[in-house]
């Protein structure tokens, strides 16, 4: 078989491995809007109206600086479990500035367990605004601001229970293992005390560390 045939059968075989569309299908064939919307992901998910669902477990121990000025309440040492719903409250914002982003709405049902250095629970509603950075990677960092209504039972003796506040803040991201499904990591910092609404009223700084998943709704 003559060189110039080889070439065409080779030419042939190469040519049916290759997906449809060949090359072209990779590099110049899209259009400027699918490429954009490529390079956007997952920026472009979110927005106005975007809904978000999702779940965080995690474990905080106690800040000794600025609080928790008594010693029982230095050691506590407790589970957190919440899940989450968010909503975005605002289009995105900054134009193409690093800070481009959206505002969200995130509400929690709050579950703490405490463990350390005696049994206790409490449960209650976080509500939390969150800023959402949108650059062009897989990877969407946050920062969070808000507060919780606790219904609280752990019997330490510098602080009452029942009804306490919880005021937070933190940072965390998201870093999408598909379409619309992220993992998210967080550190918060975390505050619980009744505002002196009932004595004693010892509160407890902690640093809550948390992980889950969350899921981006059509």
């Amino acid at each position: 078989m003559r060189l110039p045939c080889r070439l065409v059968l080779f030419a042939s075989a190469l040519a049916m491995l290759l997906p449809r569309g060949g090359w072209a299908a990779d590099t110049g064939s899209r259009s400027p809007a699918t490429q954009e919307a490529a390079a956007e992901f997952p920026a472009r998910l979110f927005g106005l109206g975007t809904q978000e669902v999702g779940m965080v477990v995690g474990y905080g121990f106690p800040i000794r600086i600025g609080g928790t000025r008594d010693e029982e309440l230095r050691e506590i040492q407790y589970i957190y479990a919440a899940p989450q719903w968010g909503i975005g409250i605002t289009h995105p914002i900054g134009g193409d500035s690093w800070w481009r982003g959206n505002f969200e709405l995130v509400l929690e049902g709050t579950f703490i367990g405490n463990f350390e250095p005696k049994g206790g629970v409490a449960v209650g509603l976080t509500g939390l605004i969150r800023y959402n950075f949108l650059p062009d990677w897989k990877v969407i960092p946050f920062l969070e601001v808000g507060g919780g209504l606790l219904y609280v039972d752990m019997d330490f003796k510098k602080r009452s229970d029942g009804l306490n506040f919880a005021p937070q803040a933190g940072l965390g991201l998201r870093y999408f293992i598909s379409d619309r499904t992220a993992i998210t990591g967080e550190w918060r910092f975390h505050h619980i005390s009744n505002a002196d609404t009932k004595l004693p009223n010892f509160g407890i700084n902690s640093s809550l560390f948390l992980i889950g998943i969350s899921i981006v709704l059509k």
